[in-house]
């Protein structure tokens, strides 16, 4: 999300591409979290929300954290990734594609389909 909104390049191509096909497209709150903290500018962040229909935005809900949670301890705890973790379970659970420029970031997180952009 953040390199489409900012760089305009191949994110951005992708993320259009998305927008005007039938996917529904989602974040979870804790990516949607990270990106909104910025730097961001209320226009950045009105385009971004743009993007996401009414409840685009995945709550991290109690079964969601103890599931991240479980991968995060098996993973040996890597504290660097706690954030990714919980993204990528909540891609995972919702048997979604994770969209990323960084596919190490989500290494190790069991059922995780990743599309690297």
């Amino acid at each position: 999300m953040i390199a489409a909104l900012i760089e305009r390049g191949a994110e951005w191509k992708r993320l259009s591409q998305l927008a005007w096909s039938e996917a529904e497209i989602q974040i979870s709150a804790v990516a949607w979290y990270e990106f909104s903290r910025g730097p961001r500018t209320p226009q950045q962040l009105a385009v971004a929300r743009s993007f996401f229909l009414e409840g685009g935005i995945v709550p991290f809900s109690e079964g969601l954290a103890a599931r991240a949670a479980e991968v995060f301890r098996s993973l040996g705890s890597p504290r660097r990734r706690a954030a990714d973790i919980a993204i990528g379970v909540t891609a995972a659970e919702l048997g979604a594609t994770l969209f990323t420029r960084n596919a190490r970031d989500f290494a190790g997180i069991p059922d995780l389909v990743i599309e690297t952009v």
